[in-house]
């Protein structure tokens, strides 16, 4: 875990939770419903990634897709 933190300058749950996130914010915008994203990128469920989702991008995964521009 050390030489792992090293290299990425993350645990490893934090930077495996990220990357789920990041597949998570590709699906939303496809068009994907946040819950069968949630499944897609390994959440438990809906409640699970919106929770991550807000703590790495700042914004659930409605209001993401929702925004203008």
């Amino acid at each position: 875990m050390r030489a792992f933190r090293a290299e990425f300058g993350l645990p490893p749950h934090r930077y495996l939770t990220g990357r789920r996130v990041d597949l998570a914010r590709h699906l939303v915008l496809e068009g994907m419903a946040p819950a069968a994203v949630a499944t897609a990128a390994g959440f438990h469920d809906q409640a699970h990634l919106t929770r991550h989702f807000r703590r790495v991008t700042g914004t659930t995964p409605g209001r993401f897709v929702a925004r203008p521009g």
